[in-house]
């Protein structure tokens, strides 16, 4: 970090866990996956899906207003709330941010919806410390999430296979400006445009318009254009691309591999998940896979971080790495030293 420049790092964070799920039973039941193929070979046992009330923004709203109590402030002390949940919430076409704003009384503060799908907390995280360090009158931001792509998914269609464990909750943090502790350090990003045709919601967009014939044929929920080519495209580029983002954030933060103590890690399949583990040299307990929650989008990383603080897993001085991806497709590292700001 260059000297004269404002740190940042993480006063609060929290996260929304809903009260209902599909365990791999259920899902088997109602989808061409064996039970056991989810359990073994994908690796999870159940996902969280929305309850009455449960919607995407109004998930995100309550996590948020969880973690402005646990940091103690008040709605005047808020400067910028930054959404970055998903794009499928309770209206289309409709500013989160200002919503935010409204139901936690931030009448000071301004907003900004963010979108890099299942990346975006990790990138907003990134945005926040920037933003902090080039303009003053910032102090704290908020970021707020929801996430409720398990509505999207058809469990009949092969081609959304892979996307099964799609889940839903809320999340939330406080990033602040020479906060006292979590410093948020260096990160890094790749994009890959060659995905950017491959997962996507047939109609209700531009190219083809909601037709009633669209709904009947399941049009309304997302699928993979080309799910083998995308496989063989993506699957070694993905990890790849990690491995590369990790390394830069750490060569960008003054560390290596070997100094990182814990990995909050996007839920993947496990077989990607350990691959990822074993390159950085981590022992199970450096990480923690969400296999009993499912994919909370761009909420898994203060998820693991919530699970890995309630489970003793994460101590002050511990360096914690963020990993994150999303459709599309991006991949993304960032770095923070947990505890109390005693420099590097």
């Amino acid at each position: 970090m260059q000297q004269n420049q404002a740190s940042a790092g993480i006063l609060s964070f929290a996260t929304y866990i809903t009260r209902y799920y599909h365990d791999a039973d259920y899902i088997a039941a109602h989808s061409h996956t064996p039970a056991d193929v989810i359990r073994n070979k994908i690796g999870w046992t159940q996902k969280n899906v929305p309850g009455p009330g449960d919607h995407t923004v109004a998930m995100g709203i309550k996590a948020a207003r969880k973690a402005m109590y646990y940091a103690g402030l008040r709605s005047e002390d808020i400067d910028l709330v930054i959404w970055s949940g998903e794009e499928i919430k309770e209206y289309r076409s409709w500013p989160s941010g200002p919503k935010v704003q409204k139901e936690l009384g931030l009448k000071k503060a301004w907003s900004f919806d963010m979108q890099q799908r299942c990346g975006t907390t990790v990138a907003a995280m990134m945005m926040a410390r920037n933003m902090i360090r080039a303009d003053k009158s910032i102090k704290n931001v908020l970021i707020a999430t929801g996430y409720r792509n398990s509505d999207l998914i058809d469990y009949n269609d092969e081609a959304a296979r892979f996307m099964l464990y799609l889940a839903a909750g809320g999340a939330a943090c406080i990033v602040q400006r020479d906060c006292p502790r979590n410093t948020i350090l260096e990160g890094h990003c790749i994009s890959d445009g060659s995905f950017s045709g491959d997962v996507l919601v047939p109609a209700g967009g531009a190219v083809k318009p909601m037709t009633k014939e669209a709904l009947l044929n399941n049009e309304y929920r997302v699928t993979c254009v080309d799910q083998e080519g995308m496989k063989k495209r993506l699957e070694m580029k993905s990890l790849s691309n990690w491995l590369i983002c990790i390394d830069k954030a750490l060569e960008k933060s003054g560390y290596n591999r070997k100094d990182v103590n814990y990995a909050a890690m996007i839920m993947v399949k496990k077989s990607a998940h350990d691959y990822l583990m074993n390159q950085l040299g981590l022992k199970p307990e450096q990480t923690r896979y969400l296999g009993e929650f499912g994919h909370h989008g761009q909420n898994d990383q203060l998820l693991s971080l919530e699970m890995a603080l309630e489970e003793n897993l994460v101590k002050d001085g511990d360096l914690v790495l963020m990993i994150s991806a999303g459709i599309g497709y991006a991949w993304d590292a960032l770095l923070v030293r947990w505890g109390e700001n005693k420099g590097k």
